[in-house]
C-alpha cells in the first residue's frame, strides 16, 4: 500500500475527487463504480452505478448525508456474480455492514474494489436537504469546515446522534481509503501499488508519509466519541431498566416497518411480521380486547422491535438508518446499539471488524457456558 497525496490547493475539493474517480474508470482499475453523486437540485446525494467516466459529474462521497446504507446496494449487485470489477465507495459503517452481510451469505467481496472514505458523521436527510437548498452546506463546505474535527454542526442543526457516538472515523476492511480528516487542502489516498502505478500519470499524485497531525486528531476524536458512547449507553441502562419503560418509549410506534426496510442487515425477503403469523383475523382483536378490557392498536409493536433485536442485534453496526426512517422519531438506533452491545460483549464480538471471524451464533465454544 502507498500513501499518495492528491492536492486540491486553489480548487474545490470536489474537483479533485471528480478527477480521481474518473481516472479509476478510464484507466480500467474498475469496470463500473458505485459512488454517491449530487442530484440535479443539489439538495441531496444519491448512490449511482456508473459505467462511463463522463457520467461522473457531481461526485459527492464526502457530503454529510446518506439516504441508505450502501452495503445494501452492494448486496444487490453481488448476490450473484456481476462478472466485472466494481468499485464501491463506503463509509466506515457501510464497510462494516458489508462484512456482516458477507458472513450472512447476502453479499460477496469477489470482483470488488472497496473504496473507504473518512466520515465525521451525517445529518438527517431532511436537515441536509434544507441546508443544501440554501447553499449552507455542500461537500466542499463540509470538508473545509469539518476537516479539523470541529464545528461539525451547522447553526442549531447537528449531525445525527448515532454519528456523534461513532468512533469509527476511518474505514477498515477496504482496499483503498480516501482520507481528509486532519488534512489541509489535500486528500491522502492509501491504495495498492498496482493502482497507484495506473493512476500516477493521469493524476498529480505524490507519495508521502501519513501526516502525524492526522493520526493525532483521529485518535483524539475516537477517544472523545467513545466516551460519549459510554455516557449514552449508561443513560440508556438507567432509563430503560424494565420492559415497562421500553414499552412507554415505543408507544408512538406505527409499526410501519420503515426501520426494518432501511436496515442493511434485515435482509429477509419475507418478514415474519408481514406474513400470516401476524395477519390476525378480526375476531382475535375482539377476543383480546374482551380478555384484557383494552388493547393497543396496532398490536405487537414492542414485539416487532424485540424480534428485530433478536434477529440482527449481534450484527448491528449502528449506522442509524433505522432511526432516520422512523416517522415517529423514535430513538431506535440507541436502543439497538445499546442492547446489541450487551450481546456483542457477551461473545467478545465487534460486528464488521474482522472478515475472517465467524458469527458467534454459528459457532460453539465451551467457554461460552462459563459465568460472566
Amino acid at each position: 500500500m502507498k500513501n499518495m497525496s492528491l492536492k486540491f490547493t486553489g480548487q474545490n475539493p470536489g474537483t479533485a475527487l471528480l478527477s480521481f474517480f474518473r481516472a479509476l474508470l478510464t484507466e480500467k482499475a474498475v469496470d463500473s463504480l458505485l459512488v454517491p453523486q449530487e442530484v440535479t437540485s443539489k439538495n441531496s446525494v444519491v448512490s449511482t452505478l456508473v459505467k462511463e467516466a463522463d457520467r461522473i459529474a457531481a461526485v459527492a462521497p464526502l457530503a454529510p448525508v446518506s439516504l441508505a446504507n450502501a452495503a445494501r446496494h452492494v448486496s444487490d449487485l453481488t448476490f450473484t456474480d456481476p462478472e466485472e470489477k466494481i468499485g464501491v465507495v463506503l463509509r466506515p459503517c457501510e464497510a462494516r455492514a458489508l462484512v456482516e452481510l458477507v458472513k450472512l451469505n447476502q453479499a460477496s467481496l469477489d470482483h470488488l474494489l472497496l473504496i473507504g472514505v473518512d466520515c465525521l458523521g451525517t445529518f438527517n436527510p431532511t436537515d441536509y436537504s434544507r441546508m443544501a437548498g440554501k447553499n449552507l452546506l455542500t461537500q466542499d463546505v463540509w470538508i473545509n469546515q469539518a476537516a479539523k474535527g470541529e464545528n461539525i454542526g451547522t447553526g442549531n442543526v447537528t449531525i445525527r446522534h448515532c454519528c456523534r457516538t461513532c468512533d469509527q472515523i476511518v474505514p477498515e476492511n477496504v482496499d483503498l481509503t480516501i482520507g481528509w480528516v486532519g488534512l489541509n487542502e489535500q486528500f491522502v489516498i492509501s491504495m495498492p501499488d498496482e493502482i497507484a502505478s495506473m493512476l500516477k500519470e493521469n493524476l498529480a499524485l505524490e507519495e508521502i508519509e501519513m501526516p502525524a497531525e492526522r493520526l493525532t486528531l483521529i485518535a483524539r476524536l475516537k477517544e472523545n466519541r467513545a466516551a460519549e458512547k459510554e455516557r449514552v449507553f449508561h443513560e440508556f441502562d438507567r432509563k430503560f431498566d424494565n420492559i415497562e419503560a421500553l414499552t412507554a418509549e415505543l408507544a408512538t410506534c406505527l409499526r410501519c416497518q420503515n426501520c426494518r426496510r432501511a436496515c442493511p442487515l434485515c435482509f429477509c425477503r419475507q418478514c415474519v411480521f408481514e406474513g400470516p403469523v401476524f395477519d390476525h383475523e378480526p375476531e382475535k382483536y375482539i377476543k383480546w380486547a374482551s380478555r384484557k378490557g383494552i388493547i393497543e392498536m396496532p398490536t405487537d409493536t414492542v414485539l416487532f422491535h424485540l424480534t428485530r433485536l433478536n434477529h440482527m442485534g449481534m450484527s448491528c453496526i449502528g449506522c442509524g438508518q433505522c432511526e432516520s426512517a422512523c416517522p415517529s422519531e423514535l430513538p431506535i438506533s440507541i436502543i439497538f446499539r445499546a442492547v446489541g452491545k450487551k450481546v456483542q460483549d457477551l461473545f467478545d464480538y465487534i460486528p464488521g471488524k474482522d472478515r475472517e471471524e465467524k458469527l458467534p451464533l454459528t459457532t460453539y465454544k465451551e467457554v461460552e457456558l462459563e459465568p460472566r
